[in-house]
């Protein structure tokens, strides 16, 4: 048998950090959006053992794989016989922010459900999720959350229906680690108040907010793609996650599609999305 699940990415409409905890990890308050920007992870039964392949040479498609990973915790935790074939189709960006990776694991865990353990509660998944990575449990679950502790506990918000996003890659990557190191020597920021889901775009976009943007390198092309999505358009625009993807949010479609062909030609990794 054969399942396929799509991995949506993800973008935060607000990332506010706190400081060090003695875990090692930072304390976030963030509101996370599903968005139709996805992967695609067929995963097959097999007799034992796991294998992945994927559409991106540049990825590993071993245990270093966290969808790989999420096969065999899967197994080790539900003591289920059995292995599984795993298909990897990438299109979100590596090193975006957009939580490609965790979504990919996520998926294999929502696949894997569906071949063999079919009435396993979402409470298991979750937690499983959450040892594979902070982010991991919200693509469990999917639509519009508030993630808090570092990231990982999960609250539901009204569901955002409205809105074009317009995600643009640049070339350049940021470490998450380094990011956090630089948030490290700022003077801490208050955690500013929820932004309005569901009270139009026009406040929604006024409460765009990510601590992370005070971490991006001077220089960065990050300054440069907020400027022109802006420029077409834009009611906000905002780094997901550490970066380096850029969102703009628009209103419409129409405007929405100008700006990626517009700017298409400077930065090819750029895609139309909606909330899902």
């Amino acid at each position: 048998m054969k399942c396929v699940e799509k991995a949506y990415a993800k973008v935060n409409l607000t990332l506010a950090v706190g400081e060090k905890r003695l875990d090692g990890y930072h304390e976030v308050v963030s509101v996370m959006q599903r968005v139709s920007l996805c992967d695609t992870l067929t995963a097959e039964q097999t007799r034992e053992g796991i294998t992945l392949t994927c559409s991106d040479p540049a990825l590993p498609s071993g245990e270093e794989n966290l969808a790989h990973r999420a096969a065999a915790l899967f197994f080790r935790e539900t003591g289920i016989a059995g292995g599984a074939a795993l298909t990897l189709e990438k299109r979100i960006p590596s090193q975006a922010g957009l939580g490609g990776g965790s979504s990919d694991a996520a998926s294999a865990l929502l696949a894997l459900r569906k071949l063999y353990a079919p009435a396993l509660p979402d409470t298991e998944l979750e937690t499983m999720a959450a040892a594979l990575g902070s982010d991991v449990p919200f693509f469990i679950r999917g639509g519009t959350q508030l993630a808090t502790g570092r990231g990982e506990v999960l609250s539901p918000l009204p569901p955002l229906t409205d809105g074009w996003f317009v995600i643009v890659k640049p070339t350049e990557s940021f470490s998450t680690p380094s990011m956090y190191r630089r948030l490290d020597e700022l003077p801490p920021a208050c955690t500013p108040p929820l932004p309005p889901l569901q009270g139009g775009l026009p406040a929604l976009a006024s409460g765009l907010f990510n601590r992370f943007e005070a971490a991006i390198p001077a220089g960065s092309a990050v300054w440069d793609i907020k400027a022109q999505l802006a420029a077409y358009g834009a009611l906000a625009s905002l780094l997901s996650g550490s970066g380096s993807a850029v969102f703009g949010l628009f209103d419409t479609e129409t405007a929405a599609r100008a700006a990626v062909e517009a700017l298409r030609p400077a930065w090819p990794e750029i895609f139309l999305a909606r909330p899902v």
